[in-house]
């Protein structure tokens, strides 16, 4: 089973600018990123900014991404 450990807090960036997203790693793969892009959540490897999966919510993208690091 995944584990996250949350790397950023959610932040106001000011008036007109809005807030930047949360962003999480993989707990013993800290190379892997989890955060929200949009509508959708990916999971990047930060070492080689490749994109490893997508999905609409946090919950189908760990499954994905278990399925993947398994």
């Amino acid at each position: 089973m995944i584990k996250l450990t949350k790397t950023k807090a959610t932040e106001w960036m000011g008036n007109g600018m809005g807030t930047s997203t949360a962003e999480w790693c993989v707990k013993g793969a800290e190379n892997i990123i989890v955060f929200k892009a949009g509508f959708r959540w990916v999971a990047q490897n930060e070492d080689t900014c490749c994109v490893l999966c997508r999905a609409w919510d946090k919950k189908d993208l760990i499954t994905k991404l278990e399925t993947l690091l398994t």
